[in-house]
């Protein structure tokens, strides 16, 4: 019967009665061994990337990991007497902790919440009570609860950057599809054009009005036809062609294209070259597209009879141009998110001319960067890598083949 009585015992009743059996030493050992184990489990949990809190029935915190300190700003490792209504009162609510008294702890608690002190964070929560053993009583038996917050910040972060990239890619298709559409009409009503020109030649001088206005028609319906080519070309992105080219000689071919908007507004453009010849590796017809587009970006920027610099160079690193105006500039708080989809601070604009020159300079490994101070101007620094991408691994593959 009594052996009965043993066998019924829970494993903590066990344990007790074993430890009163321990001598002096042997219970000094044991307590050595527990508080060696305590603080390799406070170690473990110091590194891992997941908070961890221990509300007890009071919501009073009795133990917290390194990172459950920090999403909660808490500073000293010192946690006792510290309420979790105090210190991260959209936590408690989230636990259903509202009130001073009886927390009403859930059975588990999973969700997904924002934090917004000491920063704005997403986290996951999952809760579960901790349960006393000596209780039979259900509502008593609650002794707290154990809090497990993951900071899935970057992983939403990286989730609506996905959305939205599929989001331009849909975009981009469609406005692909309504370029070509508009590019077959185009070279229809060039080819009818060149039809009347040509007939009107054999007219005599009384229709010279009507020669002059079909001759900027045509010039007319040949600039649209560029633009939706350079358009398509910019928004289904390729692979460049890497090839050793002049940065000079492209930038003077952009220069070119946007000759008459330049000659509009009276604004002229001082090339600034460090070298004759600053060589790259790349594919001419997409830095021509970067270039078209930060120069475009200038002259929208500038007042009439303004001047737009463009300065280019080599460093140690780097090949260079920077695109200097002194237009109206940036506000500081919009500069971060220039390279955005659809963000401009233009009225007519379409908010993709920068997200383009970023995808494109990126594809060439180089850099983009924007100095600007509204009222004041904007400085665009284009910095090409002196080794193409192709040489540098190549290279890389064969020192690595070389060991």
């Amino acid at each position: 019967m009594e052996v009965g009585n043993k066998s019924n015992r829970s494993p903590l009743d066990r344990v007790l009665g074993r430890l009163d059996d321990l001598d002096e030493v042997n219970l000094g050992i044991l307590v050595q061994r527990l508080a060696r184990e305590r603080k390799l489990l406070e170690t473990v949990f110091d590194v891992i990337r997941d908070g961890v809190l221990v509300l007890d029935d009071k919501g009073f915190l009795t133990y917290s990991n390194q990172q459950g300190r920090t999403l909660v700003g808490l500073k000293d490792n010192n946690s006792e007497k510290i309420n979790i209504r105090k210190v991260a009162p959209e936590i408690a609510r989230a636990l259903g902790m509202e009130r001073a008294q009886d927390p009403s702890y859930p059975e588990v608690v999973m969700r997904e919440m924002q934090i917004t002190y000491p920063e704005t964070r997403q986290l996951r929560l999952y809760a579960v009570p901790i349960e006393r053993s000596d209780q039979k009583d259900e509502a008593l038996n609650k002794a707290g609860l154990a809090v497990v917050m993951t900071d899935v910040t970057e992983e939403l972060d990286d989730f609506n950057a996905k959305i939205e990239s599929e989001k331009v890619s849909s975009i981009m298709d469609l406005a692909a599809g309504v370029a070509h559409e508009l590019g077959n009409p185009l070279n229809s009503i060039n080819i009818h054009l060149q039809l009347l020109q040509r007939n009107l030649e054999f007219l005599d001088n009384e229709n010279a009005k009507a020669k002059k206005s079909l001759h900027s028609c045509i010039k007319e319906v040949q600039r649209l036809d560029g633009i939706i080519s350079h358009f398509l070309k910019a928004i289904r992105p390729t692979d460049p062609d890497f090839k050793k080219i002049n940065l000079l000689h492209i930038v003077e071919e952009t220069v070119r294209l946007r000759e008459k908007e330049l000659h509009a507004k009276k604004i002229s453009v001082s090339m600034e070259a460090g070298v004759r010849e600053p060589m790259i590796y790349a594919d001419a017809e997409q830095i021509k597209q970067v270039l078209f587009n930060v120069i475009g970006n200038a002259l929208d920027a500038v007042g009439e009879s303004s001047v737009i610099r463009v300065v280019t160079g080599i460093n140690d690193n780097y090949v260079f141009a920077k695109i200097v105006d002194q237009g109206t500039g940036i506000k500081k708080e919009d500069i971060s998110r220039v390279f955005e989809p659809y963000f401009t601070t233009k009225k007519s604009g379409h908010g993709i001319g920068m997200m383009i020159v970023h995808r494109i300079m990126r594809d060439h490994g180089g850099e983009v960067g924007i100095d600007s101070k509204e009222g004041s101007g904007t400085i665009v620094s284009l910095n090409f890598p002196r080794k193409s991408i192709r040489r540098t691994l190549l290279e890389s593959t064969e020192s690595n083949d070389s060991n």
